[in-house]
């Protein structure tokens, strides 16, 4: 986390309180202007906002990041998984409707059908989030995590091993 190691920027090891978050804000938003529409820094300038619990800002910044880079898997994820329970479903379907192939997207989607206890629809999702993108690690995590909460059946527990 850039927060937790932005006192090394500082000259002289100087600390401050909050000095972290707001060294880290400032990088990220350099950052930012020298690579414009860069996703994975809009993200993590929104969940650096959440971590110091300013939600708000985190809000807004998304929505910024949601105009400059309209078809981001990892932000439209990010947006459905950070929503509000009642808004959650739109978001997904406007994210499905941008990126129907991204494996972030799906994945969300996934975890959306599994926190809702529809254990077949978020399987069958998660498979295929799986599928798209094999390497990617925070998926199978969470598919993993699925498979151990909503196993029973012998064939949940043979796809856990």
């Amino acid at each position: 986390r850039l927060e937790a190691r932005a006192h090394t920027f500082y000259p002289n090891g100087i600390k401050a309180a909050g000095a972290g978050t707001t060294k880290a804000r400032s990088l990220l938003e350099l950052a930012r202007l020298k690579n414009q529409k860069n996703p994975e820094l809009w993200l993590e300038a929104i969940r650096l906002e959440r971590r110091a619990g300013n939600e708000a800002l985190a809000n807004t910044l998304m929505a910024r990041a949601l105009q400059e880079c309209p078809s981001s898997g990892p932000l439209l994820a990010e947006n459905i998984r950070t929503a509000p329970r009642v808004a959650q479903k739109s978001k997904s379907a406007d994210a499905i409707k941008r990126c129907p192939e991204d494996p972030h997207v799906i994945g969300a989607v996934a975890s959306l059908f599994a926190s809702d206890r529809k254990n077949e629809k978020a399987r069958k999702w998660f498979d295929k989030a799986v599928v798209l993108n094999p390497d990617l690690g925070d998926t199978w995590a969470r598919f993993y995590a699925f498979e151990v909460k909503s196993g029973g059946s012998k064939e949940q527990q043979e796809r856990v091993k």
